[in-house]
């Protein structure tokens, strides 16, 4: 097979073409040549720029596959050519046409087929991802989520993009294909959650004669690493909860030497299924040898414990790495030697912990060691080596490190000053410039409602004048400051902190005109006083007035109250769902509340017209005004009313549209141009409500 390959690419490489499709044919004639050679192949013509050439080689290729009842190949091949010419009528029949053959027993492929835009002349390529979803959640096909558990697809609606699935915990439940798609888990027969559910006595089987196989099966199940709760989770109705405990901790140790796992971490760690350890070590040294000194006391801290004949190796060049940066980085050095303290290997360094300690800054020492354990270790020194100073140190060590977990450990043990920590809070928030990463970790932990005491209105134009110099924060910053809780802050606000929260909206270069109309609407609404202007009416009948009340009156009765049952739903999927339903829920609790904001001030500035105080010696508001075309003498009538009355269907415009713009103040027999054209103002009367209503 390879000699095929090699001929074929030196063939390409002296152009010679005809020898290439000779070679083609013998490579489709030999049975164990895999597509993948055959895509090399086509990949070095299109380096070349011979797309045609390629195409009829592939279209050989699929035709051959075809012949031979192999579909997939044969649909594999027609997805490469759609790379080379990506619509081609031709091709999509061919795919068409596989797709009937290969699913022939399935009722729902016409629908698929259909609703998928494959044979609705669709842009093919989004018609193949959404036909290939369609086979995804196809009738009996399994899934897992982790609130319901196992689930089949029972049924499926193609037109409406739905599923029904049944799951084990829950029952029948209807399942838009989009909200599945970041749902749930797709689950084949030998995966470990259908062995659960479907043959949970192999298992328990498996548990009590090879705990090794059955966490092996788990991890191969999975394609990223699991920690030991999730094992735990998952092993829940196979291992008797009352021993759970025990059993993983037997079953552990035995994983830590079994050269097919891989364990990631050092707080808490990780495991994942891995085809070859001493293939594992070998890239691992490698990597050591090119890695920069960081680098490499980072690889030694993770895999030493795990691959104990990995660190056997690197050991030498650690003891003589921490031997030559005491002095300059006693923190660097300092964590070579509790890796070896923590693995009991005796060596006689230049310096000892003790000393390193003694004779450095503690914060130096912690913000320059590259692990959360031995920062941890360090701070718990604290009360033997420095109890007196102990909080001096750990406000000193907040503003020095930007290490989330150490801000996380250093304010549970603030936890026990809450004066110090309310300082430290004053401090970052009066120089958010100078210390961006202890402020987002203040951010996160207001978003998150930890520190939601400290959301006050007097902190809200230091939070947006940051988005203009610290990077990361915008996203934040807008599941803090929502349309709801902006609102909410406003109404708490002092009129000096509202005036400022203002002139930063206005100031800002960051917030888009959307954002800042929102919240200047909200601000208006609140302190009007801002905002002094003449006064601008809106004028109405009092039929669309009417309407528009009702229109609050639906928003403030129906909508929102559904959106808060939507959001109240939503949160019962957890963190699984929250990037959909709830996202998409809070989203729609944002635009509700704005638009009852606009209507309430639209309402405020709403005026009723009375039709008989209305002056028809000119073009006015609530005028009926009669036009002639100069060219052909047509004749166009025009009500001119408020922008909720507007019907174009019945010759009703706003007064805020071009058209009336150009007519008011105008009186007959007066010419005006519109759209290019003249015409002539030739009767102006009352409009009349009854007519129009």
């Amino acid at each position: 097979m390879a000699d095929h390959l090699d001929r074929a690419l030196d063939a390409i490489q002296k152009k010679d073409l005809h020898l290439l499709e000779d070679i083609w044919t013998e490579m489709i004639l030999d049975k164990d040549v895999s597509l993948k050679d055959f895509l090399k192949i086509i990949d070095a013509l299109k380096s070349e720029k011979d797309d045609e050439r390629a195409l009829l080689l592939l279209e050989l290729l699929a035709g051959s596959y075809e012949s031979n009842q192999q579909y997939e190949l044969a649909l594999d091949v027609y997805k490469k050519m759609l790379r080379v010419k990506k619509e081609d009528s031709e091709i999509r029949k061919r795919i068409v046409g596989l797709f009937k053959a290969q699913y022939k027993e399935n009722e729902h492929i016409d629908e698929y087929l259909k609703y998928s835009g494959l044979t609705q002349d669709a842009p093919i390529i989004k018609a193949l991802s959404k036909f290939e979803e369609f086979i995804k959640y196809d009738v009996g096909r399994y899934f897992y989520f982790e609130r319901y558990g196992l689930g089949e697809v029972k049924d499926v609606n193609p037109a409406k993009r739905e599923v029904i699935i049944d799951f084990e915990k829950k029952g029948k439940d209807f399942l838009s294909i989009d909200i599945a798609n970041g749902l749930l888990i797709p689950i084949n027969h030998n995966h470990f959650l259908y062995k659960r559910s479907k043959e949970p006595e192999t298992l328990k089987r498996l548990a009590d004669e090879d705990p090794i196989q059955l966490i092996k099966m788990l991890l191969k199940s999975f394609s990223e690493p699991l920690s030991a709760t999730q094992i735990k989770n998952y092993l829940q109705g196979i291992v008797e909860k009352e021993r759970l405990n025990r059993w993983w901790e037997r079953v552990r140790k035995s994983l830590e030497k079994d050269e097919n796992i891989r364990i990631s971490g050092r707080g808490s760690k990780t495991y994942a299924y891995t085809e070859s350890k001493m293939a594992r070590v070998d890239e691992l040294i490698e990597q050591f040898r090119c890695a920069k000194r960081e680098e490499k006391v980072h690889l030694a801290l993770e895999y030493a414990k795990q691959l104990p004949q990995f660190f056997k190796k690197i050991a030498p060049e650690l003891i003589k790495l921490a031997d030559e940066v005491y002095k300059q980085k006693p923190g660097f050095a300092l964590s070579i030697l509790l890796l070896f303290d923590e693995l009991k290997q005796k060596v006689r360094f230049q310096c000892t912990i003790e000393q390193i300690i003694k004779e450095n800054r503690l914060t130096e020492l912690i913000t320059e060691i590259v692990d959360f354990g031995h920062q941890k270790k360090l701070l718990e020194l604290l009360d033997i080596y420095y109890p007196e100073e102990k909080y001096e140190i750990l406000e000193d060590l907040f503003f020095k490190t930007g290490n989330t977990k150490l801000l996380n450990e250093i304010s549970s043990q603030l936890k026990k000053r809450p004066e110090k920590f309310e300082e430290i809070y004053f401090t970052i928030f009066a120089l958010p410039r100078q210390y961006p990463a202890q402020y987002q970790w203040f951010l996160r932990r207001i978003q998150s409602g930890e520190l939601e005491k400290y959301l006050k209105p007097n902190i809200i134009p230091r939070i947006l004048e940051s988005l203009e110099y610290i990077t990361g924060v915008r996203a934040i910053t807008n599941k803090i400051l929502t349309l709801e809780k902006f609102d909410q802050l406003l109404s708490q606000a002092q009129p000096d902190e509202a005036k400022h929260i203002a002139e930063t909206v206005k100031k800002s270069s960051i917030l888009s005109e959307h954002q800042k109309n929102d919240m200047l609407r909200i601000i208006e609404y609140h302190f009007p006083q801002f905002f002094e202007k003449e006064e601008e009416f809106i004028w109405t009948t009092k039929s669309a007035l009417i309407k528009k009340k009702k229109e609050l009156e639906h928003l403030l009765k129906v909508e929102i109250p559904e959106n808060k049952k939507e959001i109240s739903r939503a949160r019962e999927f957890g963190d699984l769902s929250e990037n959909f339903e709830y996202k998409a829920a809070k989203e729609k609790q944002d635009q509700l509340y704005q638009k009852v904001r606009i209507i309430e001030e639209q309402l405020r500035k709403a005026r009723v017209l009375d039709p008989e105080n209305i002056n028809t010696e000119c073009v006015s508001i609530g005028t009926q005004v009669s036009l002639k075309r100069l060219e052909d003498n047509k004749i166009t009538v025009y009500t001119i009313l408020g922008p909720w009355d507007s019907d174009i269907k019945k010759g009703i415009i706003s007064y805020d549209a071009p058209v009336a713009k150009r007519l008011l103040g105008k009186v007959c027999e007066e010419e005006v141009e519109i759209n290019k054209r003249h015409y002539k103002v030739i009767k102006i009367t009352k409009w009349q409500p009854k007519k129009f209503s």
